[in-house]
């Protein structure tokens, strides 16, 4: 099996809450083209507080993104030919998905769960990174994944979080990525920092966190390139 992530741009004419009804309504057709663990992530109203939250670089920031599983990443055109009609511009990566940490993730993602085709609780964080010129590969992917991976449970709230190197793009022309987190965070953390730190109450508590989070991110990310974008995750298949 291998992993495909799709970023998403939607018809200019169409909003968010118009264009998220077209992408989940093709679950059936995914399915049918032999894609598994399809999941949706929509930048739309209900992830609108937390606008403030965004970092964006790119010229046209994506809308939505689409990840799945394939029996083999040549499957695509397939795929390809499903979202063409709904987007206005899309660009596919194959990734390697890693879930570490999956006792903290257990211990938070129960309260979280909800049936299959229903809107995740809170939002998804999408961050697209580069490698920072600075650095070289091997230094860059020990310092993400061990250096700042084990930051990720203790200094914020999410109940879920994806680390997916990219191995290479699989559509022409598309932007150079080197990975793609994904971080799921509680309702709370919709546009407020303490909820974001899993600090409610506690502004000292929230500060520190914030601080030390972007000292250990900052020895990796390139903020110049980054971007961040918050989603409604919808789970379409296990």
């Amino acid at each position: 099996m291998e992993k495909l992530m799709l970023t998403l741009w939607k018809p200019p004419q169409h909003s968010s809450e118009q264009w998220r009804p077209d992408l989940l309504g093709l679950r059936n057709d995914l399915e049918a083209a032999g894609a598994q663990n399809i999941r949706v992530m929509v930048v739309d109203q209900a992830v609108a507080a937390a606008s403030a939250q965004r970092i964006t670089n790119s010229a046209v920031p994506l809308d939505g993104m689409l990840s799945l599983w394939l029996d083999s990443a040549s499957q695509l055109p397939s795929i390809k030919d499903l979202l063409t009609p709904l987007t206005s511009r899309l660009e596919a990566y194959l990734v390697l998905e890693s879930e570490p940490y999956p006792q903290e993730r257990q211990a938070r993602a129960g309260k979280y769960r909800v049936p299959v085709g229903q809107r995740t609780p809170g939002m998804n964080q999408v961050a697209l990174l580069h490698k920072p010129h600075r650095m070289s590969y091997e230094q860059w992917y020990d310092t993400w994944r061990n250096g700042h991976g084990p930051n990720a449970y203790p200094l914020q709230s999410i109940f879920g979080y994806r680390q997916n190197t990219v191995v290479r793009a699989l559509t022409y022309g598309a932007p150079v990525l080197h990975a793609i987190v994904e971080e799921n965070f509680p309702p709370e953390a919709i546009g407020n920092q303490q909820g974001f730190f899993a600090a409610l109450g506690d502004p000292d508590k929230c500060a520190q966190r914030r601080q030390a989070m972007y000292e250990s991110t900052s020895r990796f990310i390139d903020f110049e390139k980054i971007d961040c974008i918050l989603t409604s995750e919808y789970q379409l298949s296990a």
